[in-house]
């Protein structure tokens, strides 16, 4: 599996711990901050409480393949 098509459904990431990720999901999340520390219970990282425009164009590229457009990633809860 390369990257799970979440369908307009970003909850589903908060289904799944680090170990059910592909390597292509963990490098995607890992350019978002996310490691299996925080990813499995810690503090989201500075990337989950930021909006579109203030992501860098690789964490926007990464938000992208993970299935992420500017409003879903806007709209998630962490805002």
């Amino acid at each position: 599996m390369d990257v799970r098509n979440m369908q307009g459904n970003p909850g589903i990431w908060e289904e799944l711990s680090w170990a059910d990720l592909s390597s292509r999901e963990k490098e995607l999340w890992i350019t978002l901050g996310w490691r299996q520390d925080n990813w499995d219970g810690g503090d989201a990282p500075s990337s989950a409480d930021r909006d579109w425009h203030d992501l860098n164009s690789q964490e926007q590229v990464a938000a992208t393949n993970l299935g992420f457009s500017e409003d879903l990633w806007n709209s998630t809860e962490d805002k």
